[in-house]
Parts: structure tokens; C-alpha cells; sequence
């Protein structure tokens, strides 16, 4: 069963996926889409780093 951290690590991946996207459909300036990529790699990052936590676990 997933965890409060898990839980709000996706949340916090989908929001800034979500907010990269908008950034795109509306054509935002470079430095905007950037910054927005820039947290969506962070967030991917975290969300890498709890899938290695839990392949761990397994072992």
C-alpha cells in the first residue's frame, strides 16, 4: 500500500508536469518553460530515487 510519501511525491510530480505542459500550450517565455522543465526533472529525479527504495526492498 502506497505511502503518504508516495502520495505526495506523485502529487508533486503531477503538478509540475502539469504546470510544464501549461507552460508549453501557452507558448511561455524560455526562461518560464525552463524553470518548469527544470522542476519536472527534480520531481523525476525524487520519483527515481523512491522506485530504487522500494526495487530495494525486494532483495
Amino acid at each position: 500500500m502506497p505511502t503518504d510519501e508516495t502520495r505526495r511525491l506523485l502529487k508533486v510530480f503531477g503538478v509540475a508536469v502539469t504546470a510544464f505542459e501549461d507552460a508549453v500550450d501557452k507558448g511561455a517565455p524560455a526562461e518560464e518553460m525552463t524553470k518548469a522543465e527544470a522542476e519536472v526533472r527534480t520531481r523525476l529525479q525524487e520519483v527515481t530515487a523512491l522506485i530504487e527504495r522500494l526495487r530495494a526492498k525486494t532483495k
